[in-house]
């Protein structure tokens, strides 16, 4: 689940419960019809300005929603008739439009309810102590290993006192590193040690959990969010960032970066940036080692 910019977690809870109010006191209504469309027209305001995804605002407009608003907005009053099979016909057009429309009700209605978990296991997800500290794919290339970075040593040369780092890897890393250990050279060869060393990390733990790399100093994650896992992996990255940004309103969250080109789309996103000292960079990886252009 992913929250609009500046919401927070408390109003997307609030939002959510007013919604499931709205659409379960629905499906007791007598008029289907008004009941579906006075829910839609209450729920969708608030919805759209809360969660980016799932879109629950869009998923209200859904094909079946515009096309039961045409059909109930075009149904004749009651005929009054003689013919029974007139009548009949009447009744059971009734019935197949308010089985329609509670079927509408219905799936609207077990949508917020899987928001609903989604929104739980992401309260939890944000309280989890540290502070966030998200991995772009270089930094476990070219540089060293979480667990042997000395990060309340790191924080303080930087002036912040930071009990606890909660480094997070998002999932879109993971992938990157597997397409990058079944290339050639060098850069494969370092993907190839960062899976395994992820994999050593993580292997007895759940998927998303975190684990201790040292004992009150630091653990380690991955955010198996896979809701975006295509197009720009970078900018894949830096979502991740801004939503745990989002989700820490008091102390943010921190880029690891030594990419440039990363460095200034964060900013132009208002996150900060987390570099290491040069120290921390395996050998061979310096720009300093890349000899000057011949002119």
């Amino acid at each position: 689940m992913r929250l609009t910019t500046g919401t927070t977690l408390a109003h997307a809870e609030d939002v959510l419960r007013r919604a499931e109010t709205t659409w379960t006191n629905a499906r007791g209504a007598q008029d289907y019809y008004r009941a579906l469309t006075d829910a839609v027209h209450e729920t969708y305001p608030t919805l759209k300005q809360t969660f980016a995804s799932p879109d629950l605002a869009a998923a209200l407009h859904s094909t079946a929603y515009w096309n039961l608003l045409a059909i109930g907005g075009a149904r004749p009053g009651p005929a009054v008739t003689a013919d029974p099979d007139v009548a009949m016909s009447q009744i059971r057009a009734l019935r197949a439009e308010n089985q329609a429309l509670s079927t509408e009700i219905e799936t609207q209605v077990k949508a917020l309810e899987r928001a609903r978990a989604e929104l739980e296991a992401l309260m939890k997800f944000a309280a989890r102590p540290g502070l966030p500290v998200v991995y772009d794919t270089n930094m476990l290339n070219h540089w060293r290993q979480p667990g042997d970075v000395l990060w309340r040593d790191l924080f303080k040369q930087q002036g912040e006192d930071v009990p606890l780092t909660r480094l997070v890897v998002p999932l879109r890393v993971i992938d990157e590193l597997d397409r990058q250990k079944y290339g050639q050279g060098d850069l494969a060869r370092k993907a190839a040690t960062a899976i395994r060393y992820l994999e050593r990390v993580l292997r007895d733990s759940q998927p998303g959990q975190p684990v201790q790399l040292r004992p009150g100093v630091a653990t380690l994650e991955v955010w198996v969010d896979t809701d975006d896992r295509g197009g720009d992996a970078d900018m894949s990255i830096l979502r991740c960032a801004a939503d745990l940004d989002n989700l820490h309103p008091e102390t943010g969250a921190r880029v690891l970066t030594d990419d440039f080109g990363m460095r200034l789309r964060a900013q132009q996103m208002d996150l900060k940036v987390l570099r290491l000292p040069e120290d921390h960079r395996k050998k061979g990886t310096a720009l300093d080692d890349v000899p000057p252009l011949q002119t």
